[in-house]
């Protein structure tokens, strides 16, 4: 059987790159002690992996007895993610605007490129500014995306001012690259990346991403788990009997106000032990003493912990490395690295 069709070779081989991913290096002892594999295996894949480039030969390490031991390395830019994030533009003047910001990461999270571009008005165009990232000189891998909308299926179901409604995002990309694509709701990656990154994926959590003049978006997370019900729609606040025929708030006072409220609903109705709150621009002292001061939450037998996200484009970032790799031998884990 040729080596690469030897499945118990090939399961040696991701378990060896998965160690030295979190280890980020180790001798081939080290290896061998941790894996359980016999040292003639390691050799052999240890030298398969050099010569593919994801070790990396790095220095020679002295042992208590014998001869120096070879240091090996994981090879981070062995290939790249794309991550994109189509948000709403900051505006001191509170004007709706989309931005796209683009970043090129290897497999540690060090930005390789950092862009930030308005969102065309034609969908076509924002696949013409992805085409132009993933030809570039780095290898990508994998393409993470992010937008203010619900996705089902590859299509999305509810979106920012319903400008995505029923774009088949997923289909449309495929038709310009074979790069797996991963697509995924705004609130859901600020809301996974604030977890993964602060390890608080095992608890039940309820985000909230509510940006300024714009209705808010939840995410439902219970133990690493998106509940995101029919057709992507689980949690979607604007159809909340208190919101539907509402415009979006036009001031701070009436968000935190909307906020404490929502805060209260899905306390009762979800009962989660956190929740995440995003809103960047709005003073936190003020959401805090808003939500303190909800009689309906003092009655409620709930009591959550509330976590203020601060910095919702590193929360974001973390997201999307989390939903290109949670599939993979990569998946990102903070409380280990």
């Amino acid at each position: 059987m040729r080596e690469e069709n030897n499945p118990i070779r090939q399961k040696n081989l991701r378990e060896l790159k998965a160690l030295l991913f979190k280890k980020r290096k180790a001798i081939k002892a080290e290896m061998v002690k941790d894996t359980g594999l016999s040292v003639v295996t390691i050799n052999s894949l240890v030298k398969e992996l050099v010569k593919e480039n994801i070790f990396l030969e790095n220095s020679f390490v002295q042992q208590k007895t014998g001869r120096p031991a070879a240091d090996y390395i994981f090879n981070y830019d062995k290939s790249f993610y794309l991550l994109v994030s189509i948000q709403e533009k900051k505006s001191a003047k509170r004007k709706r605007n989309l931005e796209t910001i683009i970043k090129i990461v290897n497999l540690d999270g060090d930005e390789k490129v950092s862009d930030i571009v308005d969102f065309p008005n034609d969908t076509d165009d924002l696949l013409q500014i992805i085409d132009k990232y993933i030809h570039r000189e780095y290898e990508i891998e994998r393409i993470g995306l992010t937008l203010p909308g619900k996705i089902f299926e590859g299509v999305i179901t509810s979106s920012w001012e319903n400008m995505f409604d029923s774009w088949n995002i997923e289909k449309e990309l495929k038709k310009i690259t074979d790069i797996p694509i991963k697509i995924q709701n705004d609130a859901h990656i600020m809301t996974m990346g604030y977890c993964v990154e602060n390890n608080l994926t095992n608890e039940s959590v309820v985000g909230i991403y509510y940006p300024e003049k714009s209705m808010p978006g939840i995410t439902i997370l219970s133990k690493g788990v998106l509940i995101e019900g029919q057709k992507g729609l689980a949690g979607e606040i604007k159809y909340l009997p208190m919101l539907m025929d509402k415009a979006a708030p036009g001031t701070d006072e009436e968000l935190v106000h909307n906020l404490s409220e929502i805060v209260a609903i899905y306390n009762a109705v979800i009962a989660p032990s956190i929740f995440v709150i995003s809103s960047e621009n709005i003073d936190e002292e003020m959401m805090k003493r808003q939500i303190g001061g909800n009689t309906h939450l003092s009655r409620q037998p709930n009591k959550p912990v509330i976590y203020f996200d601060r910095n919702f484009q590193q929360s974001i970032t973390v997201g999307l490395r989390w939903l290109v790799t949670k599939d993979t031998i990569y998946k990102i884990n903070f409380q280990e690295r």
